[in-house]
């Protein structure tokens, strides 16, 4: 089920730029039993990365086409897809002077995964595409996922995630995912100030381990020895919540307890579904 500008429909315009120069945002939204998972949070992440993209952007209108869509999808979990571009225009870099955008909500099935991708653990591996700095776009989902395209063609058919550095062989995240580390008393997670795309989940992790657990979060330079050292080691998105890794590489770890504590924590404040 898809609705454009608030329309039943299955097409957009060929001379939308989002379609010609991926002039647009989106957003990955989990529903479960017809309400839309930290809603707001998302429509915030879009908003900025409208802002910054110069992006037409009506957060009332985008929540009420959510909230239709969940009331016509019968599945009791789904995936919505909040969509934003500049809309048709000219030819040509330059964006139009008074843009008309389109606005994308759209529903599809809730991937099936393994409950041992949460019980035991999944196996992390690492591609060798580096990604682009670019602060300018650094934080916000637009929708130029060619790096993570080719990173994800990189896979090992072993890995279930994988981690993607910069330039300059820094950790900053994972294909699909943000990452986090533990070591004693610490979360810490990759500065996405030059590169790499800030989580919602992320922020929830960062949020919920600091007023549930204690734990306080550093966004830190990490390297891959970093990964190896640490004591436990989990990443996260919307969908999946936290999934622990038990294999980095060749070095194994020996504990999921804290994911699977944070795990339960966000299914409690409803920010993921119960699985």
């Amino acid at each position: 089920m898809h609705l454009v500008n608030s329309e039943a429909a299955t097409q957009v315009s060929l001379l939308d730029r989002g379609l010609l120069y991926g002039h647009s945002v989106f957003e990955t939204v989990a529903v479960h039993n017809a309400k839309p998972l930290l809603l707001d949070a998302h429509l915030e992440r879009m908003r900025v990365g409208c802002e910054t993209l110069a992006l037409p952007f009506d957060s009332k209108q985008f929540k009420a086409d959510v909230l239709t869509l969940c009331s016509q999808y019968s599945e009791t979990r789904f995936v919505a897809r909040l969509s934003q571009t500049m809309g048709p225009g000219g030819r040509g870099y330059l964006s139009p002077a008074k843009p008309q955008g389109t606005r994308i909500v759209s529903a599809f099935p809730w991937p099936q995964q393994p409950a041992s991708h949460w019980e035991e653990g999944i196996v992390l591996g690492q591609v060798d595409l580096r990604l682009a700095a670019q602060p300018a776009l650094a934080g916000i989902k637009h929708s130029n996922r060619l790096e993570q395209i080719l990173a994800r063609q990189q896979w090992q058919p072993a890995w279930h995630e994988a981690i993607i550095l910069d330039q300059q062989d820094k950790v900053i995240e994972a294909t699909q995912s943000n990452l986090f580390v533990c070591d004693g008393n610490t979360l810490k997670t990759p500065d996405l100030s030059a590169c790499g795309v800030a989580g919602i989940m992320r922020d929830q992790v960062i949020e919920l381990a600091a007023s549930e657990l204690g734990l306080k979060t550093k966004l830190v330079s990490l390297s891959t020895p970093d990964l190896v050292d640490a004591q436990q080691v989990f990443v996260t998105n919307s969908l999946i919540g936290v999934w622990p890794v038990k294999k980095f590489l060749d070095h194994t770890y020996s504990s999921v307890e804290l994911s699977q504590t944070l795990l339960e924590i966000l299914q409690n404040h409803e920010a993921i579904p119960p699985r």
